[in-house]
Formats: structure tokens, C-alpha cells, sequence
């Protein structure tokens, strides 16, 4: 089989190096090269064979390495086996003599019983006498001695009623006779105890006067936990139980350490609410001194006294913590009301803070300390203060505006400041109440302070809902008896101002609490109430020119009509320039925002009027003479508005402007040259309508409405698709004609 594989391999590669020879001879030049072709696949052989060689070297050494181990390993075997057999022979001699030793064992046991009796004797003798110096030794305080004194009896004890026990008899009259007589040992184990007990308990007090008593009862715990640990190993071996073992006094002595603590933490408690309100607040600043001064005591006291591998400081730092956090889930369950609440939140910032845990004595890293009180709770509490705020928010800021709202009535003025701008104390004393809130929420958290912030935003949308509406009542009021209040114009001046206020601060709130820099835009939360100031300040600003325009409204009606006409001057547009005047004497009283705003639409309104009353055709002309005087006086008029405004500070084109256009449309003789002038008309104004141009025309006598219709649509047949894409809007974008 091995010989059929090893042909076929021969074969297959003679047929191998054959396509390999074809391969480097398909050319006549390469026969050239034959000689050097076979020195190096005589240098490739001679290679191949010397790494084979090496490869089959390493293969053989590895075997006799093997072959080498399995001879000594079958040669230790052999000695085992032979060991093996030589054990077994004389374990077969042992057992033989082990029966023959049965009796010498019983007589063993008995001499070893006899000799613990022996070796205990002077202290089976001397028990009472021990027993009572050692009472008096835990009496005067000399817990050493007296621990010295209770192992002996302890020892001596255990070791009689081990011997019992290794020899088990129905009877158990000897063990119940040896309990009796060392009766008393429980005792002063236990009165040693109290003693340890109370110094653990007072271990602040004791480790300031006394720290050797504390090393002391350390020492003797650290015995006891010795004893303990050799009395459950013996236990496991030989099932010998010593009486009153394990007494676990290390773990007791924690025990009592954390009772300490929360009787700390706990007895400084003083007052209730009953007493007085401000009781949690000095309760927990008592806590706070009393954990300060308890944790530099274990720092710098009670560290150097007990072992290191107590981790003493540690143990107390989360005592301390797992206590109060038990105390102050206990009290937040009584239900705190809502200055509790701030005090609380508040006092569990300064735990973590420089004034307790993060003291520069102490350091602890803070970072490493669990919360004290779970997040769940934290939530809890911090829902239930914005709960609390958010209704004493509103109620405060509605009894203020009740105040301001009762001012309003007043007989006198509101005040002015010094740069003779009127004002009203609502906008400061409502964000003084909201600062001293984000005061608080600061001290707290960072977390809070957002919320509280954006809480009070809410709160405000709400105040100016309620603000409009009181301030709509107001000027309602009014226009039932214009002369009541009596002071309505100054104090909605006032209140106008006040939004300049309102949005000053809401700025200011942003930037100090959100950290914002200057330059940078406010959030949309922040921009949305200053655009409702804004818009409030906008409605009450149309209020005043509401008022306004009540007074210029008769005047308004007398514009180009036959009486306007037939009247010498202008004594309509006299009365409304003489009482826009009288009024820029209250407007100057508005912050400049709102002064420049007021202004730009009060001339608005009375361009409005005035360019509505002339596209409104309340008069239709007769004669060239009559359109051409009344044509004289319109530019009379509208200069004589547009001069107005431009002394009480307007600066830039004026919307009365469009009157020195329209009126070509009436003044001009040739009606043929009309068209032209409509199409300059429409271009300035492109979104004047073919109804205004219409009733412009109309008012000529030369042509009825009919033809002017005719004359404007063919006019602005071909510009109509160009205006009505433009967008454009001037004051024609208002006009509605009848």
C-alpha cells in the first residue's frame, strides 16, 4: 500500500518538474540559459534537502527526549508500587498492635484527666477567691487585671469540661456540678461587658480625657475575638462546645457605637414646630456642629486608638450618614411644610459642602459618599416646593398687582424718575420676589435652579395674561367716563414703561442663572415671554392712541368735504396738529422704544385718515377752479402734518407723503396725460387699489365713475399681474373704503 503511495508521489512530480522544465524552455534563446538554469535548481535542492535534514534532526532528538522520560517514568512507577506493597505490609503489623494497645489507652485517658486536674488544681481551688478580685478590679476600672483574672477562670473551666467531653457519659452530674461552681464566671464576663459597654457608648467624651481606657476595652475586645475565633475552630474539630462562646464583643461594640451616633444625631432635637417655626432650621445646624466635631474627634483621636483594620473613620463617616439618612426620611414623612422643605433641601447641599463632609480636616472625598437621601426622595421634596412656590408665586404676585391696580386710581401722578420717564414699583418688587427665590434655589442645587427658573417663566406667562386682562378692564372703565380715573393717560404711561422693566429683568434673569454670556441670543423659552411683553406693551400703546384718536375723530370726519371746502384755512387739521401736540407732552414720559413706536404710528393714523378721507369721495368737485383751490389746500395740509411730525422728532420719508402724489390725480387739467400719472402712482404705491384710484378720479367733475373705471383698467390692465406679485405694503394696505 506504503509503495503503490510512494510511486504515484514519484510519478507525480517527475510530471511536476517536467512542466516546470517546459515551462523555462518555451523560448530557443532560453536553451541558452540551460546551464544556469540547473545551477540553481541545484542550489533550490540543495537547500531543501539541508532544511529536511535539520527538520528530521529536530523530529528524532524530540523522540528520544520522549523515549528517554517514559523509561524513568515506568522506573518511578515501579518504586511506587513497590513502596505501596511495603506500607500495606505494615499497616496489617499496626492494627494487630493497636488491639493490643486498647488497655493502655483507657489508662492514658485516665492519667490525662487526672493531669488537667492536676494543672488546674491551684485554680479549682482558688475560684472564689479569683472571682472576687476580680469583681473588684472591673469595680476600680482595672479592665485588664480583671480580664487576665476572668480568662484563667475561663480557661480552667473549658479545660475540665474538655476532658468530660473526650470522655462521654450518660451521667451528666460531673459537668452540671463544674457549671455550678464556675457560676459566677458568666457574671463578671457580663459585668465586664457593661463596663466596655458604657466607655464605648461615651467614647467621644472618654477618648478627649482618657484615651487609655478606650485602647483597654480594645485590647480586651481584640482577646475576646481571638478566644472566639479559637473556640469555633476547636468546635469544628472536636465538637466541644465552650460555654457562652462566641461572645462576638467586636460586633456588640459597633453596635453600640452606631446607637451612639443616632442618639446624636437624634437627642439634639430640642423644639418641634409647635415651639417655634424655625426649628429645623437649628436642629439641623445643631447636627451639623455635633457631626463636625464628632468626626474631627475620630480623625484625630479615636484613629490612633483602635486598630488600623477597624477603619475607624470610615465606619463612623458612614454611620454618621446611614443614620441621618434614616432620621431625615423620618421627618420628611411627618410632612414638612413648604420653609422646612428649603431648609432641608439647603442643609443637603452643606453636607457635602466645606461646612461639614467636605472640611479640610476631615478629607473625605465627597465625590466617594453615597447620597443622603435617595434621588427618588430628593425629586419628591423638590416637586413638592415647586408645587408650593408656584402657588405662592401667583399669590404674591397677584396681591402686588392688586396694589398696583388700586394706584391706578389714584389723584395724584404716578412718580417719575430722574430721566422723566413714569413709573410704577410693580415690575421690581415681582422680580425682587423672584430673585430671592432663584437666591434660594442657588444655595440648593443646580438642578433646582433651572427648574425654580423655568417655573417662575411660567408663572409670568400667566401675570401677563392676568395683567392684560386688568389692564383692559381699566381702559374700559375709562371709555365709560372719560374723566375717570383721573389720571389714566400718566398711569398707562407708566405701565407701558414697566414692560421695558419686565423684559430688562427677564434678561437679566436668564444671564445670571442659565450662566449666559451677553452677546449671546436668549433661549426660546426667554424670547417668547419678552415677545409677550413686547406684544402687551404693542396693545397698550394702541390704548393711548385709541384715546388719542377718540379726540381727533369729529375732526377727521370734517376732511375733505363741501364745509372743509368752503372754509377758509384749515382749522380741522389745525385742532388735530394742536392736539397731537398736546398729547407728545405725555408721550415724551414713555421710554424711548416706546416713544419712537408711538409716534411712528400716530402719524400713521393721522395720514391714514387723512388719505382714506380723500380716497372716500365725501365731495365731488364742479369746476377746474374748485379742484385746483381744494388741490392747493390738500398740500397745504399734508405739508403742514408732515412738518408737524418732523418737529416732535419723526425722521425719514412720512406716510402723508402719498398725498402730494394723489392729489396730481385731481389737480392735473389735461385728463389725457392721466394715465401716466396713475402709472407713477402705482409704481410708488404698488399696492394701491383700482378702487382707490377709482374714487380719486371720481371726485373730478370732468370725469363721471364710469369713464374713471374705464380709464384706470385700461391703465393698469398691463401692470396688474407685476403688482400683485410685489410684497410690498404701504399705508394703502389699511385704507378700506366704504
Amino acid at each position: 500500500m506504503y509503495s503503490d503511495d510512494f510511486g504515484q508521489a514519484e510519478l507525480d512530480a517527475l510530471e511536476s518538474a517536467r512542466k516546470h522544465v517546459e515551462n523555462m524552455l518555451k523560448r530557443p534563446d532560453q536553451l541558452e540559459k540551460v546551464e544556469q538554469y540547473r545551477r540553481r535548481e541545484a542550489r533550490k535542492k540543495a537547500s531543501v534537502e539541508a532544511r529536511l535534514k535539520t527538520a528530521m534532526q529536530s523530529q528524532l532528538d524530540g523522540v528520544k527526549t520522549g523515549l528517554m522520560q517514559l523509561r524513568s517514568a515506568h522506573e518511578g512507577i515501579k518504586e511506587i508500587r513497590q513502596s505501596t506493597v511495603e506500607v500495606n505490609e505494615k499497616y496489617q503489623e499496626c492494627a494487630e498492635l493497636a488491639m493490643k494497645l486498647t488497655s493502655v489507652r483507657e489508662v492514658a485517658n485516665e492519667h490525662s484527666q487526672l493531669a488537667a486536674a492536676v494543672e488546674n488544681l491551684k485554680h479549682i481551688f482558688t475560684v472564689p477567691e479569683t472571682i472576687e478580685r476580680t469583681e473588684r478590679q472591673i469595680e476600680d476600672g482595672q479592665l485588664l487585671l480583671a480580664h487576665k483574672g476572668l480568662m484563667d477562670l475561663e480557661q480552667s473551666r473549658n479545660d475540665l469540661l474538655f476532658e468530660l467531653h473526650k470522655q462521654p457519659s450518660e451521667n451528666p452530674t460531673d459537668i452540671h456540678l463544674l457549671e455550678r461552681y464556675f457560676s459566677k464566671v458568666e457574671q463578671l464576663s457580663g459585668n465586664m461587658y457593661q463596663q466596655i459597654k458604657y466607655l464605648m457608648q461615651n467614647v467621644f467624651m472618654v477618648v478627649r480625657n482618657e484615651p487609655t481606657k478606650v485602647v483597654t476595652c480594645l485590647r480586651i475586645i481584640e482577646r475576646e475575638e481571638k478566644l472566639d475565633n479559637e473556640c469555633q475552630n476547636k468546635e469544628r474539630m472536636v465538637k466541644f462546645h465552650a460555654p457562652g462562646r462566641p461572645k462576638r464583643w467586636k460586633e456588640k461594640m459597633f453596635h453600640e457605637l452606631e446607637k451612639c451616633v443616632t442618639y446624636r444625631i437624634e437627642g439634639n432635637q430640642l423644639e418641634d414646630r409647635s415651639q417655634d417655626r424655625m426649628w429645623l432650621v437649628r436642629h439641623l445646624e445643631l447636627t451639623r456642629q455635633i457631626i463636625l466635631e464628632d468626626l474631627r474627634v475620630v480623625k484625630h483621636l479615636c484613629s490612633p486608638c483602635f486598630p488600623p483594620s477597624y477603619k475607624i473613620f470610615e465606619y463612623f463617616v458612614k454611620t454618621y450618614k446611614d443614620s441621618l439618612s434614616i432620621h431625615l426620611q423620618n421627618m420628611i414623612c411627618d410632612e414638612l411644610e413648604h420653609n422646612e422643605i428649603i431648609s432641608l433641601l439647603t442643609w443637603l447641599t452643606e453636607y457635602i459642602g466645606p461646612n461639614l463632609m467636605a472640611h479640610h480636616e476631615l478629607n473625605i472625598d465627597v465625590k466617594l459618599l453615597e447620597p443622603l437621601l435617595p434621588p427618588r426622595e430628593v425629586e419628591t421634596l423638590q416637586q413638592q416646593y415647586l408645587k408650593t412656590l408656584h402657588a405662592n408665586i401667583q399669590k404674591w404676585i397677584n396681591n402686588t398687582l392688586d396694589t398696583d391696580i388700586k394706584e391706578w386710581y389714584r389723584e395724584v401722578p404716578p412718580e417719575a424718575d430722574k430721566e422723566s420717564y413714569l413709573h410704577t414699583s410693580l415690575p421690581v418688587i415681582v422680580f425682587q420676589m423672584i430673585e430671592q427665590n432663584m437666591q434660594v434655589a442657588a444655595q440648593i442645587s443646580k438642578d433646582l435652579t433651572t427648574k425654580v427658573l423655568l417655573l417662575c417663566v411660567e408663572v409670568l406667562q400667566e401675570f401677563i395674561e392676568f395683567y392684560r386682562s386688568s389692564i383692559r378692564t381699566y381702559k374700559d372703565k375709562h371709555m365709560q367716563d372719560r374723566s375717570q380715573p383721573r389720571h389714566y393717560f400718566q398711569y398707562m404711561v407708566a405701565v407701558i414703561n414697566g414692560f421695558q422693566q419686565f423684559e430688562d429683568f427677564t434678561r437679566q434673569l436668564e444671564r445670571r442663572h442659565l450662566n449666559q454670556p451677553p452677546g449671546e441670543g436668549s433661549t426660546t423659552v426667554f424670547q417668547s415671554l419678552m415677545d409677550a411683553f413686547d406684544c402687551l406693551a404693542g396693545e397698550c400703546l394702541g390704548f393711548l392712541l385709541d384715546e388719542v384718536f377718540l379726540d381727533l375723530e369729529p375732526h377727521n370726519y370734517q376732511l375733505l368735504t363741501r364745509s372743509w371746502y368752503q372754509i377758509n384755512g384749515s382749522p380741522s387739521v389745525d385742532t388735530i396738529c394742536v392736539t397731537v401736540e398736546d398729547y407728545y407732552n405725555d408721550f415724551v414720559h414713555l421710554r424711548k422704544r416706546y416713544f419712537v413706536s408711538i409716534m411712528k404710528e400716530a402719524e400713521k393714523r393721522v395720514s391714514l385718515a387723512y388719505i382714506t378721507a380723500l380716497i372716500e369721495k365725501r365731495m365731488i368737485f364742479k369746476t377746474y377752479e374748485e379742484r385746483k383751490t381744494a388741490s392747493e389746500k390738500i398740500c397745504k395740509e399734508s405739508e403742514q402734518i408732515s412738518n408737524l411730525f418732523r418737529r416732535l422728532g419723526d425722521e425719514g420719508s412720512s406716510p402723508i407723503d402719498a398725498v402730494s402724489v394723489m392729489v396730481e390725480l385731481i389737480r392735473l387739467r389735461d385728463t389725457s396725460l392721466l394715465s401716466l400719472e396713475i402709472s407713477g402712482l402705482v409704481s410708488k404705491y404698488p399696492d394701491v387699489r383700482t378702487d382707490h384710484v377709482i374714487n380719486l378720479l371720481a371726485m373730478r367733475e370732468d370725469l363721471g365713475t364710469s369713464n374713471a373705471r374705464q380709464m384706470v383698467i385700461d391703465t393698469l390692465e398691463e401692470d396688474d399681474r407685476q403688482r400683485f406679485g410685489q410684497q410690498q405694503r404701504t399705508i394703502f394696505s389699511e385704507i378700506r373704503t366704504k
